[in-house]
């Protein structure tokens, strides 16, 4: 009791004197909060798959392939064409007369005799011709290869934009879950932020009971002040998550969101390793991408090849014209035939090249087989972990939530020190975030590895099916091991 005595009144119970009544204001309304809109994984998915402009190109491009693919095809119809011109010609000029001397026999003189011929003034010439043209190849050994390699290059379209989905997914998931994290942060911080202010209140009492010391007072308004500068941290996290998680949306928007998390995305799945991997080898898009690069590319080898054979075409005209009626038809009927012998070796180089590039794509396939395989056996031994961590998190958050009701039951009756209570706090909030870390690193892991897998449910895990696998290349068969 001396010790305050000799302190003095603390500064903290100091009031300022009141403002005169004339001088007092009324309090300026504030205008009520919004609260936030409740935003799902599910809802953010699905804004994202119908609002992601990556996804809205890729989904343009397989439009493009199949376009390609009509563009091929057209060749193996007949064309025709209808062809007409008109001309109108003036043709104008001087009158033009003739003279013919006459000599007149006996007389000795010359008699000219002036006759008048004809005058050739300007007329009017006009001629109309109109023709119709068809065309049918008949023989071309090509053509059928041409079309394949564009339904190919049309299936390498449509894996890239299902390759394109599930990336757009697990980036619009990640940033969720890290939003969702971040929130849950914020409110542990907050409630940290409460049970500080509750302590405040209990010491500001025991001081003026007389059975604390200052210290205890100025302690709990440090730890009140660190905790509001951590929440305040972790709220100003958030506002960045919030930007980060529109954007994945396909939105710029910083517009904030109260995030709910559907249960199914707490359950730990059951992983059966093999099954996992044999569908991954059966369903990732890279992989089906480059079986169909490679199929185009053989398609492509053989054209080629066809192109050395004949061609045989057909062809039919009929034709008028007349100045301008009735018009004089004309129809003619022929058929070609194309046979390159010789083109400078041009077609054995391009032969070389496109087995060549048959081969690298071959090689990029095997290599992409061993990729999924690394990136699927990483992601299953991540969730297995994530899922022990959550044990062990849980098993934490118990100890420092008895230690946490300890401590604070002996600060209420006077024994305990607020060091201790601090300390206990501290502990609690920790093993709090460290149970939602672990929680959401699961929930990470899933999102990861259902991309590695190629599906987007793992819950709803479908039949492996038989893996991808490449079509063997002309003269060049090599026994490869599966991964």
């Amino acid at each position: 009791m001396a010790l305050a005595l000799a302190l003095g009144s603390p500064a903290w119970s100091e009031t300022p004197p009141p403002l005169p009544e004339d001088s007092q204001q009324p309090p300026a309304p504030t205008a009520p909060a919004v609260e936030p809109a409740v935003l799902t994984m599910q809802e953010a998915e699905a804004r994202a798959l119908a609002g992601h402009h990556r996804l809205a190109a890729s989904r343009h491009n397989a439009e493009a392939a199949a376009q390609r693919v009509g563009q091929s095809a057209s060749a193996l119809y007949p064309t025709v064409t209808a062809t007409s011109s008109y001309s109108h010609t003036d043709v104008f000029g001087p009158d033009a007369n003739s003279a013919t001397v006459v000599t007149t026999p006996g007389a000795g003189s010359n008699v000219p005799v002036v006759v008048t011929g004809n005058s050739q003034r300007g007329g009017a010439r006009k001629s109309l011709n109109a023709g119709l043209t068809a065309r049918q190849t008949l023989l071309d050994f090509s053509r059928p290869h041409q079309l394949e390699q564009a339904r190919q290059n049309e299936e390498v379209a449509l894996a890239e934009l299902d390759g394109i989905r599930q990336d757009v997914l697990l980036e619009v998931r990640k940033a969720w879950l890290t939003a969702f994290i971040d929130q849950t942060v914020l409110d542990i911080r907050r409630e940290t932020v409460a049970n500080r202010e509750a302590r405040l209140t209990q010491a500001q009492a025991f001081y003026k009971q007389g059975t604390k010391a200052r210290i205890e007072v100025a302690t709990a308004e440090a730890d009140l002040a660190q905790a509001r500068l951590a929440a305040l941290q972790a709220e100003t996290q958030l506002q960045v998550d919030w930007v980060a998680l529109n954007v994945a949306m396909g939105r710029t928007s910083p517009s904030p969101y109260r995030l709910e998390l559907e249960p199914e995305w707490d359950l730990v799945p059951e992983l059966d390793g093999e099954r996992i991997l044999q569908t991954a080898l059966a369903r990732r898009p890279e992989l089906r991408a480059l079986q169909a690069r490679l199929r185009g590319q053989l398609a492509a080898l053989r054209a080629l090849n066809a192109e050395s054979l004949p061609t045989l075409s057909a062809n039919a005209t009929l034709q008028g014209s007349g100045a301008p009626t009735p018009l004089d038809g004309t129809w003619t009927v022929g058929a070609s035939l194309n046979w390159s012998l010789f083109d400078g070796f041009l077609r054995q180089y391009r032969d070389g090249e496109a087995r060549a590039t048959a081969r690298s794509l071959a090689e990029q396939f095997e290599q992409q087989r061993i990729a999924v395989y690394q990136e699927v056996a990483t992601r299953l031994v991540q969730v297995r972990q994530a899922a022990e961590q959550i044990q062990a998190a849980r098993t934490s958050l118990e100890a420092a939530r008895e230690s946490h009701r300890l401590a604070s039951a002996r600060y209420q009756v006077g024994v305990g020190s607020s060091l201790e209570l601090s300390d206990a706090e501290l502990a609690l909030a920790q093993a709090q975030t460290d149970l939602a870390s672990a929680a959401n690193g699961l929930r990470t892991a899933r999102a990861e590895l259902s991309r590695a897998v190629g599906v987007e449910n793992l819950a709803a895990l479908p039949e492996p099916g038989d893996p991808v696998r490449l079509d063997p290349l002309p003269g060049h068969e090599t026994e490869r091991s599966d991964p």
